[in-house]
Order: structure tokens, then sequence, then C-alpha cells
């Protein structure tokens, strides 16, 4: 059965994942149940009475992702996600390279299914020199009392080499 428990601003939700927001009242619960098998259910937020402006999850990316990683790379990602309203939403691509940061914004459709991606051409860092990277998955307000994420893909491919 899922579990239904609140969830602070900067939550670590595991799996590299955390939580932001900048609520100062209300509350925001997950529910992230699992079946027998032990197979994951859709990640579901709910929201009682928040007042905050966003909501974020922020993903890490895997070191296998970063690892390699070059200007020439395309990050891709897909999403599909619900919510009753459909808020405005942003994927948002971090990528740190000692105290120096880049970021690549990309507005989300309200469709609720998503695919886009993160061009590294033209980065001010060298991606081969990356320490750390994330994805911030960013709802603006209003937002509902409810979003599902239902799946989540990150890829890296190759420019053509034309």
């Amino acid at each position: 059965m899922g579990s239904t428990d609140p969830v602070a601003n900067a939550t670590d939700l595991g799996c590299n994942v955390r939580l932001f927001h900048d609520a100062a009242q209300g509350e925001v619960w997950l529910d992230r149940g699992t079946d027998d098998t032990g197979a994951m259910h859709p990640l579901q937020l709910g929201l009682d009475g928040f007042d905050g402006g966003f909501l974020s999850l922020a993903i890490a990316l895997p070191k296998g992702t970063l690892a390699g990683l070059e200007r020439r790379h395309l990050l891709g990602l897909d999403l599909a996600w619900t919510a009753r309203d459909m808020p405005r939403a942003y994927a948002r691509l971090n990528l740190k390279q000692g105290p120096n940061s880049e970021t690549l914004l990309r507005d989300l459709p309200r469709d609720g299914v998503s695919g886009t991606e993160f061009d590294l051409w033209p980065l001010g860092i060298e991606p081969e020199r990356v320490d750390t990277g994330w994805i911030d998955l960013i709802f603006e307000a209003p937002l509902p009392t409810r979003i599902e994420i239902r799946d989540l893909v990150v890829a890296r491919r190759p420019r053509a080499g034309l």
C-alpha cells in the first residue's frame, strides 16, 4: 500500500530527488505507493492550503550521464505528468563545473506529455569537466491540489556529425 507523509521544503525524497517550495503556509503531501512486487506507482504530490509561488523537484543526473559529456551531446527529457488544472511548468538543466554553473530552461507543454531537449553546444562551461548536474521540474502558482508524475526519462545522444 502507499504511504502519505507531509513533506517540508528541501526534503530528500530518495532516488536522488529533492523537493523544494517557497510556501509559508499549507502542506505538501507525497504519495508513492508500491505494490507487492515492489513496482512503483506514479509519484503524487498533494497540496493543501499551499500559498507558495512554486514547487520544484530537483533530480540529480547519474554520474554515468555526466561521464564523457561533450558539447556535441543533447540531453533529452520525456515527462508524463498530470494535474487537474495544469500549471505552468518548466524543465531546467543545471550543470556545475567547479564554482561555475550553467542553466538551460525549457517550457513544458500543459498537455501533460512532454518531450524536450537541452542542446549543450552553446554552454559557457566545458561539459567534459562537469562535476554535478541535475534537472529541476518547476511548477508555478497557481498550483492545483494534486500533481501526478507518471513517467520521467532522461537520455543522452550525440548530435549528427555531418
